[in-house]
């Protein structure tokens, strides 16, 4: 067997993908499977590009595959467990972090990973001790570093979020994913200006990216003292713990249940006042449809 030549098939595999030439990367796949059906690299690879298409059935397919030559093989772990994450089955990708920790503690990306879903769930703490541990196993990753600034930003340690968010651009200033989670950190402490200018800088380096237009737009409606003054309740309940949050709300609707529903009346125009405004500003209309 040729290594370097197999090393090289497996890279163009790679390289195809990097590129975002999915069909091409799959019929490389193919043949490199069909040449090395041995190998468990070339089905966890072919696991990943169904991963980056969206098609997570196939993905989660090629990794079983990959894992029956292997069971312990890297790669496969890894979009297994980014299988599960992205389709937000909260569940399966913990049981899945948790195994692959175990086969691979020093592997930081798991912990990266469970530190985005304790975020999903508001819980920050356990966000923040799992964030810390994957930067103890790469200190400067930049998206790591960002995901931090986030999280100490929704525990309020407003300080230490802005250091950390100044190490994450030191780390990487080219990085649009890094932008968005920056200007969600800079949001959550009230720095709308600085939100706005990092979901300017996303957009210029991924404007094809729909949640990055998103949230810029909704940035811009935050520039409107009156929009922002109708979310201060949300940031309150956000703070909350859902059973407190629930009580709260059931409390003010009892006692307060005309003033509540003048308040969701004057919330409702004031979003929809600003959001028409800010897509007249961007847009040169009102209407905008979403680019597929």
């Amino acid at each position: 067997m040729n290594e370097s030549l197999q090393y090289s098939q497996f890279e163009r595999v790679a390289q195809l993908l990097e590129w975002n030439r999915y069909q091409d990367s799959i019929k490389e796949a193919e043949t490199y499977i069909q040449m090395y059906p041995d190998d468990p690299d070339g089905y966890a690879l072919m696991g990943k590009i169904f991963l980056e298409m969206d098609e997570y059935k196939k993905a989660l397919h090629w990794t079983e595959e990959a894992l029956k030559k292997d069971p312990e093989n890297p790669l496969a772990w890894e979009v297994r467990a980014g299988t599960f994450y992205t389709q937000q089955n909260w569940k399966a990708a913990r049981k899945t972090i948790g195994e692959a920790i175990s086969l691979f503690p020093e592997n930081s990306y798991y912990y990266f990973l469970d530190g985005n879903i304790y975020n999903q769930q508001g819980k920050f703490q356990k966000a923040e001790k799992s964030f810390e541990h994957a930067l103890r196993l790469e200190p400067h990753n930049a998206l790591y570093l960002a995901n931090y600034s986030y999280v100490q930003s929704l525990l309020g340690n407003k300080q230490l979020s802005i250091e950390t968010e100044m190490h994450s651009l030191e780390a990487d200033p080219e990085n649009p994913l890094i932008f968005l989670y920056l200007a969600w950190a800079a949001d959550q402490r009230g720095d709308n200006e600085k939100a706005l200018d990092f979901l300017e800088n996303a957009v210029r380096l991924d404007p094809d990216n729909p949640q990055t237009r998103s949230e810029y737009l909704e940035v811009l409606q935050k520039q409107y003292k009156i929009y922002r003054f109708f979310l201060l309740p949300s940031k309150l309940f956000s703070k909350l713990k859902p059973w407190a949050a629930i009580l709260l709300w059931i409390f003010l609707w009892i006692v307060f249940k005309p003033l509540v529903l003048l308040f969701i009346i004057l919330y409702a125009a004031a979003h929809w006042g600003t959001k028409l405004i800010v897509n007249y500003r961007v847009f040169g209309t009102v209407f905008v449809k979403n680019k597929k």
